[in-house]
């Protein structure tokens, strides 16, 4: 396996974590939206230039990106009061305490939003009987 093949799945994952898209993504290495997208599918070279403008973006030592594989990508946003905060962490030996947690949370939020939108339905079933 060469280093385009091995690095576009990380290149995918990266860029879903950051909700970005491949044209945006593209737009910061200043390629075309097509030459990125066979970078993810390990079609393309990856140059140092790339490699080093993809860091950047995701706010990553080259080194820490040449190296994910398998670890653990903890994405985490805050808002408070307002405010906005991004923060990545990469854990390398499996799921993280922090990542557990963070799960529980957000299937707990998950299940009380379903809930409220079931007693919303109906609601409205209701209504329209």
């Amino acid at each position: 396996m060469n280093i385009s093949e091995k690095l576009a799945p990380k290149l995918r994952m990266l860029r879903e974590v950051h909700n970005y898209t491949q044209d945006y993504v593209a737009s910061i290495l200043d390629i075309s939206p097509n030459t990125y997208s066979l970078m993810e599918k390990g079609q393309a070279t990856f140059s140092i230039d790339r490699i080093e403008k993809l860091a950047q973006l995701y706010k990553m030592d080259i080194g820490d990106f040449l190296r994910i594989n398998d670890q653990t990508i903890i994405h985490h946003i805050t808002h408070s009061n307002g405010i906005c905060s991004e923060n990545v962490n990469i854990h390398h030996n499996g799921l993280a305490d922090e990542e557990r947690q963070m799960y529980k949370d957000t299937i707990a939020r998950l299940e009380e939003q379903n809930n409220k939108l079931m007693i919303l339905i109906d609601k409205l079933s209701d209504r329209l009987s």
